[in-house]
């Protein structure tokens, strides 16, 4: 679950702006939309909210505090692999002020990972990360786990490990690039405390983003499943369709992405997972973690069938259904697979192709679920998701630029 997020000097963000899903103690309205962390050590009393309503004028930058939680997750994921020796990092400092350029952007998220709280962050600049840290509360009190500060004068970090909490090949520090994520480096080298992190931050990207062409394969807990939880929200949603049904994808439909995404979160679960300190490798609802030829067999795609005149017609997913009832489907599934896996979505523009009372209704149905740790951050220009009936004031936060030209993120609160 993630607690906050904080970013400084990346696209249109020049001053430091957190993200905060602490709930208010103010009020008690709308508890439903809330998750306990009762269970967790040092948590006791604090609760987060289900979702996260962002809202500003176009350009004033809501989706560069979405772009910036999927930069970091995908850093952390992709920097040790895919970055070649000396490669940028990737980073976009602010550039509409000449000494943000050469100072280092900053991510840093604080989250419930494996029922500890977990703060990891990173600062980099173009060319390296300048500075890496990894502390955990597994009592309520900080354990500094790592850190690595970059020192200009000798050309090399600085490094403090905990050799009681995060013991390690000292020679991962050698394997590690300036222009790497150290934990990205480690997990490949299956390091537990490591994976653990990083497997959390891919989970961060699973289902980060909504596509034309999703697979829509949330084979991980059975289409069959899936259908059966969707088609009664899909016929109330009136779009005409009688019922859903599915059809097995050719390798050629299959979206090369998704499917490397999907590969590439297993990996890093199975290495996450080879002590008992690690995430399990069976899912919330005991489902195990298939093989990827199993995965490949299971890919499908949804097809629905329409009331026609006579009778009842299938409609292709891809080329046939409409943009809005494809959108509709595949943010009802991806909701749905949330609330199951306890995940973390972000979505940017959540209105687009939806009728707002569409999107209403998803997400009543979003917070009615219990004991759901899943949470929701979507950006939209929406005013009829302002309603006081379905987000608390503390879910719904604001961007807006000053006279320079740098977001201000601030909440209704």
């Amino acid at each position: 679950m993630l607690i906050e997020f904080k970013v400084a000097n990346y696209r249109s963000i020049r001053a430091e702006q957190t993200l905060s899903m602490v709930a208010s103690n103010y009020s008690d309205e709308l508890p439903q939309n809330l998750i306990s962390c009762d269970h967790v050590p040092g948590l006791k009393g604090t609760k987060l909210v289900k979702a996260v309503a962002l809202y500003g004028a176009n350009a004033s930058g809501k989706s560069n505090i979405v772009a910036a939680l999927r930069f970091f997750a995908e850093f952390v994921r992709d920097s040790a692999t895919k970055l070649q020796p000396g490669a940028p990092t990737g980073a976009q400092p602010f550039k509409l002020d000449p000494a943000c350029l050469t100072e280092p952007s900053k991510f840093e998220i604080t989250a419930v990972i494996n029922g500890v709280r977990t703060l990891y962050g990173i600062e980099m600049t173009r060319e390296r990360v300048t500075s890496e840290y990894l502390v955990a509360y597994p009592k309520g009190r900080p354990q500094v786990w790592f850190e690595r500060d970059w020192d200009e004068g000798k050309g090399g970090y600085d490094w403090s490990d905990s050799a009681k909490h995060f013991k390690h090949d000292e020679t991962l520090h050698e394997r590690t690039r300036e222009n790497a994520a150290f934990v990205s480096v480690a997990t490949q080298f299956n390091h537990v405390g490591a994976s653990i992190v990083g497997a959390w931050m891919l989970e961060l990207c699973h289902i980060m983003t909504l596509s034309d062409d999703a697979i829509n394969a949330k084979s991980e807990f059975g289409f069959d499943d899936l259908r059966s939880r969707l088609s009664p929200l899909i016929q109330r949603a009136d779009v005409g369709i009688s019922e859903v049904s599915k059809r097995k994808l050719k390798e050629h439909e299959m979206a090369e992405d998704y499917v490397r995404l999907i590969l590439r979160k297993r990996m890093w679960e199975t290495k996450a997972s080879d002590t008992q300190s690690g995430p399990t490798s069976k899912g919330k609802h005991g489902k195990s973690t298939e093989s990827a030829a199993s995965f490949f067999d299971d890919l499908v795609s949804p097809e629905f069938s329409h009331r026609g005149k006579d009778s009842a017609v299938s409609l292709s997913y891809r080329d046939e259904e409409s943009t809005g009832t494809r959108r509709f489907y595949e943010l009802a599934a991806d909701l749905d697979f949330l609330v199951i896996a306890g995940k973390l979505l972000l979505v940017d523009e959540i209105e687009s192709s939806l009728h707002p009372i569409l999107i209403q209704d998803l997400l009543r149905q979003f917070f009615l679920h219990e004991d759901n740790e899943a949470q929701l951050i979507f950006t939209t220009h929406n005013p009829l998701l302002l309603d006081q009936t379905l987000l608390r004031r503390d879910q719904i936060w604001f961007t807006e630029k000053d006279q320079e030209g740098a977001t201000r993120l601030y909440p209704l609160t």
